[in-house]
């Protein structure tokens, strides 16, 4: 998957056109359509039919590596649906797991900003409520790492911003997802990987490692 990721990501070697597109007084920027990606996959995977190349795309959304923008809901459309790449630091290949700490502070960081795209929805407004209870005695600690984090995005470009908050909201659909999809993170990646090469894969112990992601600056398109 990662392979066929990178090589539509591309462009100098005939992979898919990332571009910025303009909405009602805004700007979406780094997005592809769902089509483009469907016709690509046909195209340089010797794929006939439409469907095939759908399930295979669906496949790739399902596991984090492309995202809808607007969508909780990890699958691909063949239409001007449009879609993200996500940042190879969250690849599921990376073998780390996330802690519900991480998604606790995840969720009180989404509802500090004042921004309709970061509102929770009903299911993540309940996971909030009851990793609230769970975490009674040191929801303190969860508020204020949730509140730096904040104050830290504040600082960065606004459409970088944008671009960070959505691969960071795919990364959670990926590991906490919307009730009724399939969770992909059941099936232990890194054994798999492991079994492939076994020189190559190495256990992330440092909890610190999601909060790394949150609170650096990173250069993106």
């Amino acid at each position: 998957m990662e392979d066929i990721v990178t090589r539509i990501q591309d462009e100098k070697a005939g992979g898919v056109a990332i571009r910025t597109v303009k909405s009602f007084l805004s700007k979406i920027p780094s997005v592809v359509s769902g089509a483009d990606i469907v016709q690509w996959l046909m195209k340089n995977l010797s794929i006939e039919d439409p469907a095939e190349a759908i399930h295979l795309g669906s496949l790739i959304a399902a596991h984090g590596y492309i995202f809808p923008i607007s969508d909780h809901v990890l699958t691909l459309k063949d239409d001007g649906t449009l879609y993200r790449f996500q940042s190879p630091y969250f690849w599921p290949s990376n073998c780390w797991e996330p802690e519900n700490t991480d998604y606790a502070i995840y969720l009180c960081k989404r509802t500090m900003q004042n921004k309709a795209r970061l509102e929770l929805a009903d299911y993540e407004a309940e996971n909030l409520a009851r990793l609230q209870r769970a975490f009674a005695r040191k929801w303190e600690f969860i508020f204020m790492q949730a509140e730096a984090q904040v104050k830290i995005d504040r600082k960065k470009d606004k459409a970088e911003r944008k671009i960070l908050d959505s691969q960071e909201r795919a990364f959670w659909d990926v590991h906490r997802p919307v009730p009724g999809c399939v969770n992909t993170t059941e099936m232990d990646i890194r054994k798999c990987r492991r079994e492939k090469n076994p020189h190559r894969v190495k256990k992330v112990t440092d909890k610190s490692h999601y909060h790394r992601f949150t609170t650096t600056q990173f250069s993106l398109k």
